[in-house]
């Protein structure tokens, strides 16, 4: 496209806060595509120009969407800051940075903020707008709110409230101020509103458009403890668990496929991380026990119940890591995940069996990397005494899959 594609962000205060630039382009614009909420902010303004609502599920096929588009004389009206959870980037990633011109208006963000007096540079934000919804999807702010450090979040709808205090339940005086229709007024219909409670008595928004600010009460926690997790026992005890999370290298937004899940713990901490996890466990019971683990402590995390590797095949995405903490002997498991793995990923199997250590040797053999043994002793009483218990040791493999060289 020889013409950029503009894209104007609107507030809930509607046209009259708008910039000149905005109100320019909206001036010029034939046909104006946004919404059925964004596009009544404009229903009163003398404007030549078409308001055509997005066609229905526009967003999964971008590539016919846009041919129906034509920047020359059509303009995109979005939410506040499109580049802030909102269209704008995905039309940056379709379009490239040179096929489109954005013209914000303040973020809910940023509104939030300086209602708040908090600094926005400061403020970690959790959108629910997108991802699972319901409890799944609002499980995404426990990690936040354990850090203690007041937090944003972007409601898919006025249910959020009521989800974020009931996966925040063990932290009850935790302060919840839910700021709805921010910058608006009744000549837009949207009228600012502002609601407190607590976690224990959560505040009752106004309406949707809601950003949730919490201020967390009692004790930090960074990594999980073991009885953090509901489990029969078939969990990856700390510390193993964090030396494993450790050795799978987490990062912001990468996956990691958990195989033979057990409790979950180890995709469960790499969500908490900042990255996505999907969990595979073949066994019915321990499927379902993982995912009320997911929702009291991570979010992030998608769970399948099937036993691997023959599971593998349902997901269509390639890991940046993957642990193996069941399921070694499964013919065809090393391979499948090595196979499935990404290059210059991550790969990590535990075992405290010989017959699985016999094949981690062989992988070692195939494959590269590296094989430690880790062993953890805990004092413990003998009768009036103490002396330490010695668990089964750990066998774990760790490998980098190299990096594919370009072609020439």
């Amino acid at each position: 496209m020889s013409q950029k594609l503009r894209v104007v962000g609107i507030g809930c205060d509607g046209y009259e806060g708008l910039s000149a630039r905005a109100v320019e382009a909206l001036s010029s614009a034939r046909r104006i595509i946004g919404s059925p909420r964004q596009l009544r902010l404009l229903a009163d303004v003398d404007l030549d120009a078409e308001l055509s609502p997005w066609p229905s599920g526009f967003w999964k096929d971008w590539q016919a969407t846009l041919a129906d588009i034509d920047p020359a004389v059509d303009v995109i009206l979005a939410s506040g800051d499109p580049m802030f959870h909102g269209v704008g980037a995905s039309l940056v990633r379709e379009l490239g940075r040179g096929g489109v011109e954005v013209i914000p208006a303040p973020s809910s963000a940023s509104l939030a903020c300086a209602y708040l007096g908090w600094p926005l540079h400061d403020t970690p934000v959790i959108s629910l707008v997108t991802g699972e919804p319901g409890i799944p999807g609002a499980a995404r702010v426990v990690p936040v709110a354990d850090a203690l450090r007041p937090f944003l979040v972007l409601c898919r709808n006025a249910d959020s409230v009521k989800e974020v205090a009931t996966v925040l339940a063990d932290r009850p005086d935790t302060k919840l101020t839910a700021l709805t229709n921010l910058g608006g007024s009744e000549a837009t219909g949207l009228p600012e509103s502002v609601a407190e409670g607590t976690v224990a008595n959560p505040p009752v928004p106004a309406g949707n458009l809601t950003v949730l600010a919490v201020e967390p009460s009692g004790s930090a926690r960074g990594w999980l403890r073991d009885g953090d997790f509901d489990s029969d026992g078939q969990l990856t005890k700390a510390p193993i668990r964090q030396m494993t999370v450790a050795a799978l290298d987490p990062r912001p937004g990468a996956l990691l496929w958990d195989v033979g899940g057990g409790t979950g713990s180890i995709g469960i901490e790499w969500a908490r991380h900042g990255g996505r996890a999907e969990i595979f466990e073949r066994d019915a019971v321990r499927a379902e026990r993982i995912a009320e683990n997911v929702a009291n402590l991570s979010g992030n995390v998608t769970v399948h119940h099937g036993a691997a590797p023959g599971a593998l095949a349902d997901s269509n995405l390639r890991p940046d890591a993957i642990f193996i903490g069941g399921g070694l002997t499964a013919d065809g498991m090393l391979e499948a995940c090595w196979q499935r793995l990404a290059p210059g990923g991550t790969i990590v199997a535990n075992t405290v069996t010989l017959e699985s250590e016999a094949l981690l040797w062989q992988a070692r053999r195939d494959y590269g990397g590296d094989v430690t043994r880790l062993s953890v002793e805990r004092a413990g009483a003998v009768g009036t005494f103490t002396a330490w218990r010695p668990a089964l040791p750990v066998v774990q493999w760790v490998a980098v899959k190299p990096v594919e060289p370009a072609l020439p």
